[in-house]
């Protein structure tokens, strides 16, 4: 490993392959959250927490709209009214694909963003696939100095569910977001449902098996993007189909890639985006990959993202917050929190 960074805590989790477990609604839904280190947390949500009836109800247009629909549904449970705001800010990323020296693809992603809590979720939904994501508590506007620990902090937690960053699911399918890079806001209407941007990503790791179904998926849906900004969406599976989903003018446009960083790679805005660092961090990363022939281990796979870490100070005062080495044939993650 490199020695320029110190890893807090590198766990292995392998997503539940079997939908045979117990299956518990609002109030039975979570595991005690377990602190694995500063500001690094875990925990097992069986069931949906009311996903299958937020899509039913006709989805949010807003993270206004996903905080009211929160707030309500938490406020069913056991501990009287809790509310919710969910926002976000800038954040940066990464993300490679490669193949497995042991068979399968490896999909690395770079989290960058300001410091904040994070919480790894093992979701067990009663209708839909297992999924591991990863999510930045931060975005659930539960307050500063917010973490999940006691039993009330703990059960809010769950709304955890709502705005993964970045996931895999049981058949492998892997979905990470990233800024394109500039401010055009997707903002899709039609008679369709609606869904921001973690909330497709939570959609699609419930439903979509692979990356011809996650693009059918979302196109079932008017597309509202978070935080006021523009985002790419990451999108690989255990075939070795990588693409990077865009929003043009309102307009879905889907780029076959192995790679995905800060600008755009759709023909009609190729290039554009945080400019310099953006585009030297693909180059690495192609770099990186082409080194290997296009093959890398877990391990070599961690070496390259954290080869374009973002650096405390830099274009955020955090830098990269984690990094993720997914594996599509076992359907696993190593998480690794970045310690500075």
């Amino acid at each position: 490993m490199k020695t320029v960074i110190r890893m807090i805590a590198v766990i292995a989790f392998t997503v539940l392959m079997t939908m045979s477990c117990t299956k518990n609604e609002l109030g039975e839904s979570a595991e005690t959250v377990k602190k694995l280190k500063t500001d690094f947390y875990h925990m097992t949500v069986n069931g949906s927490v009311g996903f299958d009836l937020f899509i039913k109800e006709g989805g949010a247009s807003s993270a206004e709209e996903l905080s009211d629909f929160l707030t309500r549904y938490l406020s069913a449970g056991p501990f009287g009214k809790l509310e919710t705001k969910v926002g976000a800010a800038s954040f940066a990323c990464s993300a490679l694909k490669v193949k497995h020296n042991t068979g399968g693809y490896l999909i690395g992603r770079n989290f960058d963003w300001d410091n904040c809590t994070t919480l790894i979720i093992r979701n067990i939904p009663k209708s839909g696939y297992s999924s591991l994501s990863t999510v930045n508590l931060d975005f659930l506007g539960f307050g500063e100095g917010y973490k999940p620990e006691g039993m009330i902090n703990s059960f809010k937690a769950v709304a955890g569910v709502y705005v993964p960053m970045d996931g895999i699911n049981e058949k492998g399918l892997v979905v990470a977001d990233l800024l394109a890079g500039d401010n055009e806001v997707t903002d899709q209407k039609s008679e369709r449902k609606d869904l921001t941007t973690t909330s497709a990503i939570r959609l699609l790791l419930n439903k979509a098996a692979d990356v011809p179904e996650a693009l059918e998926l979302l196109t079932e849906y008017d597309m509202h993007s978070d935080i006021g900004t523009a985002h790419h969406l990451f999108i690989a599976d255990a075939s070795g189909n990588s693409v990077a989903v865009e929003w043009v003018n309102n307009e879905m446009k889907v780029t076959e890639s192995d790679v995905l960083n800060n600008h755009y790679l759709c023909a009609e805005k190729a290039g554009q985006g945080l400019g310099e660092v953006s585009l030297e961090h693909e180059r690495k990363l192609l770099e990186a990959r082409d080194a290997k022939n296009g093959v890398m281990n877990s391990e070599e796979m961690a070496d390259t993202m954290f080869d374009v870490l973002a650096l405390p100070d830099g274009y955020f005062k955090g830098g990269t917050q984690w990094t993720i080495v997914y594996d599509t044939k076992q359907a696993s993650a190593t998480h690794g929190r970045i310690s500075w």
